[in-house]
């Protein structure tokens, strides 16, 4: 008795197809995304525009150093959080770049401001008390005075002081003063004599010392 062979034919799921044709899918796209993938040399110059770049796709390590300039910059795009500490000097700021409201209250000291660079129109009214300011120096002179005759004498505050006040006095009555006021950095008195006798002009002026006598 003759046995015969049985042959069975074997056929594919379609499950195994799909995922075949997916694996092979990828395998070519791979292979044709490499082949023709664009690099600078193919780019004409030029042709890439800001709505070519998608958001954040610029960053800093792509950027050259020093390609950026302040044209290249938005108005307000760098604040101070874009700055590195101490990193901008004097010579890098324009001329009256700051102003007050620049300057945090309370943050200058007086090692901060040049010499005569507060002058009376920096100062609010009220805004100096006498316990601010120097000592107040009191300096005199004194002259005599003919009988009859008119005369003058003065006074200057010395120096690093600033006369601020001033006045005179006659060593009797019968002296009429015809003048008391400010001369130089110091004070003037003139008087003239109606006594019948000799007598002596007194000036005294009020100094502030450690200020300028201009």
């Amino acid at each position: 008795m003759t046995s015969k062979s049985k042959t069975r034919k074997f056929r594919p799921s379609p499950a195994l197809v799909i995922a075949c044709v997916a694996l092979f899918a990828t395998l070519g796209g791979s292979a044709m995304a490499a082949k023709f993938a664009v690099r600078s040399g193919q780019i004409v110059n030029g042709t890439i525009r800001t709505v070519d770049f998608r958001d954040n796709a610029v960053t800093s390590p792509k950027i050259a150093d020093a390609t950026v300039t302040a044209d290249d910059l938005a108005t307000d795009s760098v604040n101070t959080d874009e700055i590195a500490k101490d990193a901008v000097k004097a010579d890098e700021i324009a001329p009256d770049a700051v102003a007050s409201s620049e300057v945090a209250n309370q943050s200058l000291t007086q090692d901060d401001l040049g010499p005569n660079s507060v002058g009376s129109s920096e100062l609010q009214a009220g805004a100096v008390r006498a316990s601010e300011l120097g000592p107040i120096i009191q300096v005199s002179n004194s002259t005599g005075i003919a009988a009859g005759a008119n005369g003058g004498v003065s006074v200057q505050c010395p120096a690093g002081t600033t006369v601020i006040s001033g006045g005179a006095q006659p060593a009797n009555f019968g002296v009429e003063m015809t003048s008391s006021l400010r001369s130089g950095n110091g004070w003037l008195y003139q008087a003239k004599n109606n006594n019948g006798a000799a007598s002596t002009l007194t000036v005294f002026a009020y100094c502030l010392t450690g200020g300028s006598s201009n």
